[in-house]
């Protein structure tokens, strides 16, 4: 299949022949098979889990996100892993409350703003009472940060939680959630890592295109620290929004706090691959990355939504999300409706593109799922068909290649197994690395919105119906969009 939207390989046949086998290790790491097919995700989660509650209370201005894996208990014995999918902050509740602004003590309007009379207590008032009552207190700023939620927090379980829940809100009718945990990947990264490539893309400074436009991506951050090519070093980069690559195990040392082993973590570079895939597809557009989620990929509803709102009143026209996260019920998580329901209000035209995900399945994955999202599957590099490591399903708007895609990389050593073995792999200044995935269709997706808005003065709703119009589709994977050449 051809499209007229379709990039040059920078690569030679030679090339192309060596990243091949670093995409087929990739694409073997994402495929689960076997009578347990998960157990290799579970034992790193559980590594990573003890990782984090040893740090506890060593980092306490960034402290690790603590979590807990749902359900509590595994398979039965005799029956295949089914592995784990949601993960949840340990011990937290989001409560959306009304906007805009804290909630002050005379406020009587509702979350939604059309529930109450103004007589009485509104029901986000009374799930706070119930939460306070069951032992709950309330963490972070007083004043919410973007997205209209509050944080609570206690020592539960997730069923416990999960009790609570269903209780406050059958009592209240409130909108009260898990702060569920949302992850850049294969729930976590299983031995996909990046691998070196000689792609190269030269850069090519742009006129000032005649219109702005602006992408916003959620991610783990920027790192363009050795880049002297032009890529990337255009994008604010400050202590908020900086990728700190190394960060994990965090281990004391002589009575000091050494944060990280001289690897890179296995999201490190995350979103500054994803900052160089639309910086490929749109290099006129401005880019702007939010750093929401830790360098082993894992961060919150809560603090994604916050930034994804929090990008939408910095004015961005297009958000990417290389990220998502399974649900309890298979509904979307509060802080992302109530996200959702800021940005349509506060900012209509903004188009939001997020990651289908990378467990083969077909159950809904958010921000993906989302209506008022697009949510993007992989291909493989026929353009034609569904990487079989990619979620799908009805809820899927379109695809592009996510099977061994090149873009900019961070500087740093990284580890991957080859034939049983570690291999550490240098990635020096200027480096490119090879990376599949559904978090890397997305970003193609959200680059080309930007581009047609530009190339033809339209809105980013326009210009994302224009790109979709006439395009083929598959069951399960939508319109099918290649844009990027894979691997």
């Amino acid at each position: 299949m051809t499209t007229p939207f379709t990039y040059p390989d920078p690569r030679d046949p030679q090339q192309r022949q060596v990243d091949s086998l670093g995409s087929r290790a990739q694409s073997a790491a994402l495929t689960d098979s076997g009578m347990n097919p998960h157990a290799t995700i579970n034992e790193r989660i559980d590594d990573i889990r003890r990782d984090r509650l040893a740090t506890a209370g060593l980092v306490p201005d960034d402290s690790p996100i603590l979590f807990d894996a749902w359900p509590d208990s595994r398979s039965p014995a005799g029956q295949p892993d089914m592995g784990i999918r949601i993960l949840v902050a340990r011990g937290e509740m989001l409560l959306r409350v009304a906007a805009p602004g804290a909630p002050g003590p005379e406020e009587a309007a509702g979350p939604g703003g059309d529930a109450d009379t103004g007589e009485g207590p509104t029901p986000w008032r009374e799930a706070q009472n119930q939460l306070l009552g069951r032992g709950y207190r309330r963490v972070g700023p007083e004043t919410p940060v973007a997205a209209p939620l509050l944080r609570y927090v206690t020592a539960r379980t997730p069923t416990q939680l999960l009790e609570d829940l269903n209780d406050i809100r059958a009592a209240t009718g409130a909108e009260i959630d898990l702060n569920y945990v949302v992850t850049a990947g294969h729930v976590v990264k299983a031995d996909d890592y990046p691998r070196g490539t000689a792609a190269r893309r030269e850069w090519v400074p742009c006129d000032p295109p005649a219109r702005e436009v602006t992408v916003a991506v959620i991610d783990t951050g920027i790192n363009s620290d050795s880049r002297t090519d032009g890529w990337l070093t255009g994008i604010p980069e400050t202590a908020a929004n900086r990728d700190p690559l190394d960060v994990f195990p965090v281990t004391v040392q002589n009575g000091q706090v050494v944060p990280g082993d001289g690897l890179l973590d296995p999201s490190a570079g995350h979103g500054s691959f994803v900052a160089g895939i639309i910086q490929q597809v749109a290099p006129a557009a401005t880019v702007r990355v939010y750093r929401a989620v830790d360098t082993e990929g894992m961060g919150t509803v809560y603090d994604v939504a916050n930034a994804m709102t929090q990008a939408a009143r910095d004015g961005a026209d297009v958000i990417n999300a290389s990220l998502g996260v399974s649900t309890v019920d298979n509904q979307a998580p509060v802080a992302f409706t109530t996200a959702m329901a800021t940005i349509r209000n506060e900012r209509p035209g903004v188009v939001i593109v997020a990651s289908a995900g990378n467990m083969g399945l077909d159950a809904p994955m958010y921000p993906a799922a989302m209506e008022e999202v697009t949510g993007v599957a992989a291909l493989n590099p026929d353009g034609m068909t569904r990487a079989i490591w990619s979620n799908h399903g009805d809820w899927v708007d379109c695809s592009s290649v996510g099977v061994g895609i090149t873009s900019t990389f961070v500087e740093g050593y990284e580890p991957h197994t080859e034939n049983g073995a570690v291999v550490t792999e240098y990635f020096g200044p200027n480096s490119w690395a090879l990376w599949s995935g559904t978090s890397f269709s997305a970003p193609q997706i959200a680059g080309m919105v930007a581009q047609l808005c530009q190339q033809n003065d339209v809105d980013p709703p326009v210009a994302l119906g224009q790109l979709l119009n006439g395009r083929p589709t598959l069951p399960g994977c939508g319109y099918l969009v290649p844009i990027l050449p894979g691997t």
